[in-house]
């Protein structure tokens, strides 16, 4: 089982989220590494980067990455990109250098070679080959999606594949490029970030057994943390951990 953290509310939730990404980094800079995390869109990750931008004042060797990407303009209010400038790269002062965005102007099939050819020669590799990342921080659907990993996509199940595109989204909008499953378990850990009654169903599918129609079942547990609200929480046992 990985590890349980449940807030009371969206808002409380996300600021678990940003305490524990800054400690992480913090953490990790205190020996000298860089720190590769990759970021995740939505309202509930939004609200964790605002409480970050404003929680953490120095981001060097940080370089921020991204688990999944709309196929928009990097300035339209689809893409993520868009969400995080907003959200913490302005506000914190993050340089760009360290901000490594999905070049969507390429294309789905081109932007997913660009990013994976950028993930492999930026990040350290496991043995498999596959970029390490230190943190990757997810989001839930109620479909229980994770990233732009839907139910039974071939992505599930990367082969060595670092990222793939999705032309076909059951959500707006349908092009979107995305890591694979592997990459996300490859990271040192992961955070999953998720609040609200409409995702109780999928936060029980998502931990219960893998099961490729639920693509949140099939991260690893270990060093995993999920961090819910109680709405989110409702449909587990009683004696899960409460923040």
């Amino acid at each position: 089982m990985p590890r349980l953290l449940i807030a009371p509310d969206a808002e409380r939730a996300a600021h678990m989220a940003a305490t524990q990404i800054d400690a992480f980094i913090t953490e990790t800079r205190t020996h000298g590494d860089v720190v590769n995390i990759a970021l995740a869109g939505g309202g509930t990750p939004r609200l964790a980067y605002t409480v970050l931008a404003a929680l953490r004042q120095d981001w060097s060797g940080v370089h921020l990455w991204f688990g999944d990407e709309r196929v928009v303009p990097l300035d339209g209010e689809d893409a993520n990109a868009h969400m995080v400038d907003e959200a913490l790269v302005l506000p914190a002062r993050i340089p760009e250098t360290q901000v490594h965005r999905v070049e969507t102007r390429l294309g789905a099939a081109g932007a997913c070679d660009a990013y994976a050819d950028e993930l492999h020669r930026l990040l350290p590799a496991d043995a498999a080959g596959l970029p390490v990342l230190d943190l990757a921080l997810l989001g839930l659907g109620e479909d229980g999606h994770t990233a732009s990993l839907f139910p039974g996509a071939d992505a599930l199940h990367g082969k060595g594949r670092i990222c793939a595109y999705v032309e076909d989204s059951p959500k707006p909008p349908p092009v979107r490029v995305t890591m694979t499953m592997e990459v996300l378990n490859a990271a040192r850990r992961r955070i999953m970030l998720t609040a609200g009654i409409g995702k109780a169903g999928a936060v029980a599918a998502a931990l219960a057994e893998p099961d490729d129609r639920v693509p949140a079942s099939l991260l690893t547990r270990h060093d995993t943390t999920w961090i819910l609200d109680v709405p989110a929480a409702q449909s587990l046992d009683e004696g899960d951990a409460r923040a």
